[in-house]
């Protein structure tokens, strides 16, 4: 006895769909984003000391000017691209980690704007002051450890989805 396939029975081809490359384009702005974290928290931040109180000002609006393209919108990005993730993962990453992305996305995106930002304003209004420096860090601390995370996060969902068998590896 024959069988005749139709078309529904016969196998899609599988290559990636707008959801996968959403992930690997996520999973990269967000290592940039954490990268630019670590950044900050070993050499930027720090480094406001080391600036005289007289030039402190200046210095910070300087800073301010030089970091939209690099730090801002990547930055800013990431965090709603994440915290967004649970809705535009792929179906073959797990909901777990899309929730860890999208904690991160959301610790980053609450860390920035309910505490980095004003310490950058506090800086910008009073100058260098360590106490608010050492707020800044510890902002910064957060938002960097809860990237991290939404980073590894995306490497392993990356990792996972390029694994399975209905997503189609890209090549």
């Amino acid at each position: 006895m024959t069988t005749r396939t139709s078309i529904i029975d016969r196998p899609r081809p599988t290559r990636p769909g707008w959801r996968r490359w959403h992930l690997v384009g996520l999973t990269a702005l967000t290592a940039w984003s954490t990268g630019i974290g670590w950044q900050a928290q070993a050499v930027s931040y720090p480094l406001y000391r080391a600036v005289p109180a007289a030039d402190f000002l200046a210095y910070h609006a300087a800073y301010n000017a030089a970091i939209p393209t690099v730090v801002i919108v990547p930055g800013f990005a990431s965090f709603l691209a994440c915290a967004a993730f649970p809705w535009t993962r792929p179906p073959d990453v797990p909901r777990g980690l899309a929730a860890v992305v999208a904690a991160g996305g959301l610790g980053a995106l609450v860390s920035t704007l309910a505490w980095a930002i004003p310490r950058h304003d506090r800086l910008d209004r009073i100058g260098r002051d360590a106490a608010t420096i050492d707020s800044l860090l510890q902002a910064n601390l957060v938002r960097s450890l809860v990237l991290s995370a939404a980073t590894v996060a995306l490497v392993v969902a990356t990792a996972h989805s390029s694994r399975s068998p209905t997503s189609g590896a890209i090549r």
